[in-house]
């Protein structure tokens, strides 16, 4: 496996931990009755999963460190 795939089974690993613990929070929340609460972050989790709708202007930016100390 070369170093882009290293870098792109991270960023994936990275996304699937933030999926389960949005999920994970959620749920606690909800068992909690703090639905006001459940639903924030439920709607939080939504804006982030859909920052490519065209109203929006919002970038993800993905850098190495490392290259931009090179610069």
């Amino acid at each position: 496996m070369n170093q882009l795939q290293l870098e792109q089974e991270s960023v994936s690993s990275q996304v699937d931990t933030i999926m389960v613990n949005r999920f994970r929070r959620f749920n606690f929340l909800m068992k909690k009755n703090r639905i006001d609460d459940a639903i924030a972050v439920g709607g939080e989790f939504r804006e982030w999963m859909e920052i490519d709708q065209d109203e929006c202007t919002e970038e993800i930016l993905y850098f190495r460190i490392e290259d931009l100390q090179q610069a």
